[in-house]
């Protein structure tokens, strides 16, 4: 039967609230870095920095991983102490409430900064990356004169004809489609390789100049192969107009649009019925399910996730409780046993959940999360209650984390990081099992350094750690807004950096010390044993100073 010991105490972990809190700051840090790091933000500065990618890498390598294992450990505390339905409605109560609170309060404020950013990176790289200053004008101006002067081997005009497309600039996709005899010409675009101006009517729902191009490949020898071409992630032009909504999206800022998004999804429809006629009404169920892929939890994505699984573990304790289902062998979680079996599964995992080149696994930041993103993150989850209810502690070797820590950052970490951009299936798998080694290897050296030294409470700890899930809740549309508010400034990227943390951390302790940590809220995200904890901390600072020890 799978029962948690009686002697192991329910009091408060100082070393793993700590590690908590570690972990949920180092998420800002995490999102501070990548407006430095190339395209991949929605913001992009004008200096890019190795050292800040690699410290993107660094974090973004393990932390979420050892943040669901720590989630799960406390789950199962909570299991231990009110049972199954009593540790789902607790559970929930403490995820639901801020979740719904702060999708309210910060979301719409991150959507709208992000979108911001978007537009103005956007306006900086002159809306489409690798197409030339003159050509781009030429597209949007409709100047005809300057695009008839494109030839037809320049690389240019695939990526003309993609943007006139997406534009819906027919007149200017007309007299470039005449360039390479009525033929789209595959852009190159960035992120967009395999496509052509047909895959950018479809996406965003461009119907007229759609029809401008099925009407050009009319009775031409090459007219299926047009219609049917699929881009690098094997989709066609008619399945862009269900699919991929979220890359559209992202797509969307950068290529400069102006389009509603109902403008599009009345596009797409109507796109669909020109290139499939009789699956246009198939696609209000693909909308709908389109729409709960949106990316709209942004940040928050975790929580969601969290809720999804703490339902899980209820049910299965609650099954638990009834049937005595069999207990994890304790060999299994033991020190110098459990790598054996917990690093060939999550390479596993790696593998099925990052199919495509890229580093770490990222929420899907939508309310349908992907099962594969699910199951990766439930597995850490799992073995955190697997690790409290089995009653098994870190051991607690700080000379060993120590030499653990530097192997992992300086060895381990670069070689998986390097090899998750490779194509060959066979490098990419070895790069599963390095990315299985750090996520696992980071964890376990992180539990063993913070129960070293940390398990006794310390005060200043003790409010990094109250304050880091508001201070996540609530970072990002201020760090968007920091890095914006920067782009411009002639600094090294690590120095804004630098700044974008330390205005993020201050500002946000400040908000916590005076607005959050003894109301409702802070109770509401920390629980009442943490406001109690405050407001023990200024009786005592009150008494001390009465009796003249200051």
């Amino acid at each position: 039967m799978a029962t948690l010991p009686p002697s192991l105490p329910d009091e408060r972990r100082h070393d793993f609230d700590a590690l908590r809190g570690f972990a949920m700051l180092l998420g800002i840090v995490l999102h501070a870095c990548m407006a430095y790091m190339g395209p991949y933000w929605v913001v992009q500065d004008r200096g890019e920095s190795v050292l800040l990618t690699a410290a993107w890498a660094f974090i973004h390598g393990w932390r979420m991983e050892l943040f669901f294992v720590l989630a799960g450990y406390f789950t199962a505390m909570v299991l231990r102490r009110d049972g199954a339905t009593g540790m789902v409605k607790r559970r929930l109560r403490r995820l639901l409430i801020p979740f719904a609170l702060a999708a309210v309060a910060f979301l719409p404020l991150t959507h709208w900064v992000s979108s911001v950013g978007l537009e103005q990176k956007a306006l900086r790289s002159r809306g489409a990356a690798q197409l030339t200053d003159g050509v781009y004008a030429a597209v949007r101006q409709g100047d005809l004169t300057a695009l008839q002067k494109i030839a037809p081997d320049d690389s240019d005009l695939g990526n003309a004809q993609y943007l006139a497309a997406a534009l819906g600039q027919t007149e200017a996709l007309k007299a470039l489609l005449k360039r390479n005899n009525g033929r789209p010409a595959e852009t190159m675009l960035a992120r967009l390789h395999g496509e052509h101006a047909l895959h950018a009517a479809a996406r965003f729902g461009q119907t007229e100049a759609a029809q401008v191009i099925v009407e050009s490949a009319r009775g031409r020898p090459w007219a299926d192969e047009v219609l049917q071409a699929k881009n690098d992630d094997g989709k066609t032009a008619a399945q862009l107009t269900t699919r991929d909504e979220n890359e559209s999206w992202q797509i969307y800022g950068q290529l400069g649009l102006k389009h509603t998004e109902e403008q599009m999804k009345q596009g797409r429809r109507a796109v669909l019925g020109l290139l499939e006629p009789g699956k246009a009404g198939q696609q209000r169920w693909s909308q709908l399910t389109a729409a709960l892929h949106r990316p709209w939890l942004s940040h928050l994505w975790f929580m969601w996730v969290l809720m999804i699984l703490t339902l899980a573990f209820g049910l299965w304790a609650w099954v638990n409780e009834r049937w005595n289902l069999p207990a994890m062998p304790r060999w299994m979680l033991a020190e110098w046993t459990r790598l054996l079996w917990l690093l060939p599964v999550t390479t596993l995992l790696f593998w099925w959940a990052r199919k495509d080149i890229g580093f770490g696994i990222d929420g899907e930041m939508s309310v349908l999360e992907k099962p594969a993103t699910l199951v990766f993150f439930g597995f850490f989850f799992a073995f955190g209650a697997a690790m409290r209810i089995r009653g098994c502690e870190p051991a607690r070797i700080p000379w060993l984390a120590w030499i653990q820590l530097p192997a992992l950052t300086f060895i381990v970490l670069p070689l998986a990081f390097f090899s998750a951009w490779s194509s060959n299936p066979a490098i990419h798998f070895v790069s599963c099992g390095l990315q299985a080694c750090v996520a696992w290897g980071m964890t376990f050296t992180l539990l063993d350094l913070f129960t070293a030294h940390f398990s006794k409470p310390i005060a200043a700890v003790r409010t990094l750690a109250d304050a880091s899930l508001w201070m996540y809740i609530a970072h990002l549309p201020l760090v968007i807004a920091l890095q914006l508010w920067m782009v411009n400034w002639k600094l090294w990227p690590i120095v804004k950096c630098g700044l974008v943390c330390s205005l993020t951390f201050g500002s946000l302790l400040l908000i916590n010390h005076f607005l959050i940590r003894r109301t409702w809220v802070g109770m509401l995200l920390n629980g009442k044993k943490a406001a109690d904890g405050a407001a023990d901390e200024d009786r005592a600072k009150v008494e001390t100073c009465e009796s003249g020890k200051v």
